[in-house]
């Protein structure tokens, strides 16, 4: 009798603590999603659904009704556990109507700007995003101007723990219709490796929410949305929310001023490593260096092809950004004016024009190559300077 007692309290212990365990869960993955939502629909759709998650005590619940039949169904959540997809979570819920089934609810991109809920019950497959909480705001097509170029954070520690690349840039860049994230790696000495691509978008528009802070909305070829709140800091700083699961601080991608600008940069990147500390200069660095340069060595390599795109215009490297990405081992950097710098503006430039001004690579032999943009094809510009 006394074992069977300990028995008992011992599967009382783990009943709870499972449901402490779920609960502290549920609160985290929850808290911000307790506004009623309607469904995000790129078509007009006359019978909108409507999701909200509430708490009532210690029991979440889970609220879903639409614009003409009201109150669907009220289901308590029983459960949570991860469906073995990243930011994926099943719930097992029981309805208004003693029901019992399971669904998947995730916060897209793991930030906290829009989620997707899937239930074979009452067949829901939908997206929601918080910002439509307030239905009187408006989307607007395309981006603020404020917004375009392409930004990027600071070097930070590699997630991956990877010695060989311990450095990584976090990259979003945002024309009037289109936005692309890319995470780039590098060597110990800040020379680019890779390149993993997060998302590609189109159809883009925006709510202004506040002075300076906006929420922006793209797809890819799925009818996910990708959110990504912003706030601007200043002319060259943002915080975007909704990159990771952490706000991220971005900056303008865009170069210190050119250094030795016809200086070759293989030897610029062997001097760099030479200079570098004795633990960075003893990691051992993939692959060869003749392709695999630092962004302000690629920069001091094409600013002056770029500069000859100008040739009326006091331009500087620092009027432009720049989008480095290793793509099947070469690598490729996009050049964009930065509408917002005085050079521009002064000239009367029209910001509503692509701002794409060329694109360059280096190729398998080292030669730097700019694409020409009526055939695509490319073309060597620059020869590497012999040793």
């Amino acid at each position: 009798m006394l074992l069977a007692g300990c028995n008992r309290n011992k599967a009382d212990l783990n009943n709870s603590n499972n449901h402490n365990n779920s609960s502290n869960q549920l609160n985290q993955l929850l808290s911000p999603a307790t506004a009623k939502v309607p469904e995000d629909s790129q078509t007009d759709k006359p019978n909108l659904l409507y999701s909200q998650f509430y708490k009532d005590g210690n029991q979440w619940h889970w609220k879903l009704s639409s614009k003409q039949d009201g109150l669907i169904d009220d289901s308590q959540i029983k459960s949570v556990k991860s469906a073995g997809q990243k930011d994926v979570y099943k719930f097992n819920l029981v309805s208004n109507t003693n029901k019992k089934y399971q669904l998947n609810f995730n916060w897209i991109n793991g930030g906290h700007q829009a989620y997707t809920i899937n239930t074979s019950y009452h067949s829901v497959d939908a997206n929601f995003i918080l910002a439509d909480t307030n239905q009187s705001a408006e989307w607007h097509n395309g981006t603020p101007q404020a917004l375009e170029g392409s930004w990027a954070t600071d070097y930070t520690k590699n997630p991956n723990n990877s010695q060989q690349l311990p450095y990584i840039k976090q990259f979003l860049n945002i024309t009037d219709t289109t936005t692309n994230s890319f995470v780039n790696e590098y060597d110990g000495n800040h020379r680019l490796y890779n390149s993993n691509t997060n998302s590609n978008t189109n159809n883009l528009s925006y709510q202004a929410t506040s002075q300076g802070l906006y929420v922006l909305k793209s797809y890819s070829n799925t009818s996910t949305p990708v959110v990504y709140n912003i706030a601007i800091i200043n002319a060259n700083q943002i915080k975007v929310t909704g990159l990771t699961s952490a706000p991220l601080t971005l900056v303008k991608s865009s170069s210190t001023a050119t250094t030795t600008q016809d200086q070759d940069p293989i030897t610029s990147s062997q001097s760099g490593s030479s200079t570098a500390s004795s633990a960075t200069s003893q990691q051992a660095t993939p692959g060869t260096t003749s392709n695999h340069l630092t962004d302000q060595q690629v920069v001091n390599w094409i600013w002056p092809q770029v500069k000859s795109i100008y040739p009326n215009m006091n331009v500087s490297s620092t009027d432009f950004t720049y989008m480095p990405q290793m793509r099947n081992g070469l690598l490729y950097v996009d050049v964009l004016e930065n509408h917002d710098a005085a050079v521009f503006k002064n000239s009367k430039v029209d910001s509503n024009t692509d701002p794409r001004v060329a694109s360059f690579r280096v190729n398998s032999s080292g030669q730097l190559e700019e694409m020409d943009s009526t055939t695509g094809s490319w073309i060597v510009v620059s020869q590497r300077t012999s040793k």
